[in-house]
């Protein structure tokens, strides 16, 4: 419940604003997150970070489509694995559904133990068939890990059953995306609408549950207390950023293809104001699920709610034992799963297609190979997550990939637009391209709340910052620098990009005039000819942080302009303030 605050307040001051700047880039320019920074294009590197970070995290999340489709095949057995404790990963500690009672027969003997202590010790560490088919750390399953590996050095072998649901995974992604947004513009119609009709149909059925009304007033009811912690509201907002999709660039790529009268304004608040009220959705039907559980297995609230894919994973295959025929209701929620898992795959493949495409235009016309080379590689670089030791490396790739690069890609991103650029230009574009003026508090929340917020979020993910660890088993110091190296792979793009875009200026035609070859004829007189050099260098990096053409060119296409927004180039050889000898005179330009 207190977290429930500051989402929401992180949502208005972060989420909404940021949403709004990248709809904008993207549909100004037409472009995807390779060329919608040209509004400054010696940081163009953030759009590349951005593609590289997206292209790293698609092979993370196809393994959990793997995974959704390996319980979807689970799902049409006679007995589902999850429903009671007569499978081969089930321990003593397993509880099955309606067996607390000692008339039954428990998956622990309790009539044989004449120890009460023991008894009392084993009854309060009971756990359900579904959650220990999943243990609890970090999307590790037992049904699917049955012979997982002690450590990440001991791969051992392949396994075939996870390899074959994380090709199909693959298989999938190219089928939809095999003719580029075309295609899978027409697959969301159904991939986006129909998980809603499920979460209904489990919003009822876990309100009619034993218990879920205790679950409910955990959800809703808050403990002020904890919003003194300011862990809470760093996790509210990285919560906000990472379910908006904000700082990958899938927001810019898919509204290049919008309009350029599109209103991306009420696009913003429908996408932003829908997303966070689906989550509240589903906070009721997690923690009405949560509630029965406590009841079932005899614990308070806050010792049954998990974080992470525990809650996919463990709590809902839990609620559909309740239904009849649970296989039928398995069947279509871990299709749900699997639907929307291949929306985000498609914003994230098709980032990735489209930056290639952006950088090489004559591969536009081979988008299905494009599509399947990707699928094909991403497929064989995925395949250390199909080993024995495949949940290390997975855990490896969800602590490094999306947590400080992130932050810092999305920080360079607000300064970028907020204040090179500038605040009151972003808001001038959006007031064209939507045909109306829009309130001042988005200049503030640019300018200055986002920023703000988004550098204490760096400082508090940089104290917090931890090794990656699997349960109690920390990962060993290789693994942790080869995590380090992907991290760095995504943020080390915005400097060398930048240092590449200044190294390319000097074969720009529109940079003539700031070459240190005709200074140094002009100049070589000069005592202070350093000073020279550092000034032209000085003003082509200035020069480098002012929109290119590209940036305008679509919004002189649409309103007819003669391109009067171009800077003009500045002829530092030709300025008469150079040909002053005095020095007072030369302290005075620079």
């Amino acid at each position: 419940g207190a977290f429930l605050i500051p989402y929401a307040i992180m949502l208005f001051v972060i989420g909404m604003p940021m949403f709004l700047i990248e709809l904008s880039a993207g549909q100004f320019t037409g472009r995807g997150p390779m060329y919608a920074f040209e509004a400054s294009p010696i940081f163009q590197g953030i759009g590349a970070a951005m593609v590289i970070m997206s292209f790293m995290g698609n092979g993370y999340y196809n393994m959990i489509i793997a995974w959704s489709l390996y319980y979807l095949f689970a799902s049409w057995q006679r007995v589902l694995p999850w429903y009671d404790c007569s499978n081969e990963f089930n321990t003593a500690l397993c509880n099955s559904t309606g067996m607390v009672s000692t008339t039954a027969v428990p998956c622990w003997n309790e009539s044989y133990n004449p120890v009460a202590e023991w008894l009392d010790e084993m009854i309060s560490h009971r756990i359900s068939p579904s959650e220990e088919s999943i243990e609890v750390y970090n999307f590790c399953c037992r049904l699917v890990m049955q012979d997982r590996s002690e450590s990440i050095t001991d791969a051992g072998y392949i396994k075939w059953d996870i390899t074959l649901c994380f090709l199909l995974a693959w298989i999938l992604s190219f089928i939809c995306l095999i003719k580029g947004i075309r295609s899978a513009g027409k697959v969301v119609y159904f991939t986006a609408t129909f998980p809603y009709v499920i979460l209904l149909i489990l919003l009822i059925k876990g309100l009619l549950l034993e218990g879920a009304l205790k679950g409910i007033e955990f959800y809703i009811i808050p403990d002020w207390s904890k919003l003194r912690n300011a862990q809470v509201w760093i996790d509210a907002a990285g919560q906000v950023l990472f379910t908006l999709s904000i700082g990958f660039g899938g927001l810019m790529n898919f509204a290049s293809y919008n309009k350029f009268r599109n209103n991306i304004y009420r696009d913003t608040l429908i996408v932003t104001i829908g997303n966070c009220l689906t989550s509240f959705l589903c906070g009721f039907i997690i923690f009405a699920i949560i509630g029965h559980l406590a009841v079932i297995l005899g614990r308070d609230v806050d010792k049954v709610a998990k974080a992470g894919s525990g809650l996919a994973f463990v709590l809902y295959p839990e609620v559909v034992t309740y239904l009849n025929p649970p296989q039928l209701w398995s069947t279509l929620f871990f299709f749900m799963l699997l639907l929307l898992g291949l929306d985000s795959q498609f914003a994230g493949i098709e980032n990735t297609l489209s930056a290639v495409s952006d950088i090489f235009p004559k591969l536009r016309q081979y988008k299905p190979w494009m599509a399947l080379v990707y699928c094909s590689v991403a497929f064989i670089l995925g395949l250390t997550m199909c080993t024995r030791a495949g949940a290390y490396w997975l855990d490896l790739l969800g602590h490094y990939v999306t947590g400080l690069s992130l932050v810092i890609i999305v920080l360079f991103e607000i300064i970028v637009f907020s204040w090179v650029y500038g605040a009151r230009k972003i808001k001038a574009d959006i007031e064209l391209m939507c045909g109306f003026q829009i309130g001042w508090h988005w200049w503030f929340c640019w300018a200055f709340l986002c920023p703000g917020l988004i550098v204490a979020l760096l400082i508090f993910v940089i104290i917090d910052t931890a090794p990656a660890s699997y349960g109690d088993y920390v990962l060993p110091g290789w693994s942790q620098g080869l995590g380090w190296c992907m991290a760095l792979v995504s943020m080390l793009a915005i400097p060398i990009c930048a240092i590449l875009r200044f190294i390319g200026s000097f074969g720009n035609p529109s940079f003539d005039g700031l070459d240190t070859f005709g200074v140094t004829i002009k100049y070589a007189h000069r005592a202070d000819l350093i000073s020279v050099y550092f000034y032209v260098y000085m003003q082509r990096l200035y020069k480098l942080t002012k929109p290119s053409p590209l940036w305008t060119e679509r919004k002189n296409k649409e309103t007819g302009s003669t391109g009067c927004d171009k800077i003009p180039t500045i002829q530092a050889c030709t300025n008469p303030a150079f040909e002053t000898p005095e020095q007072t005179t030369w302290d005075t330009v620079l």
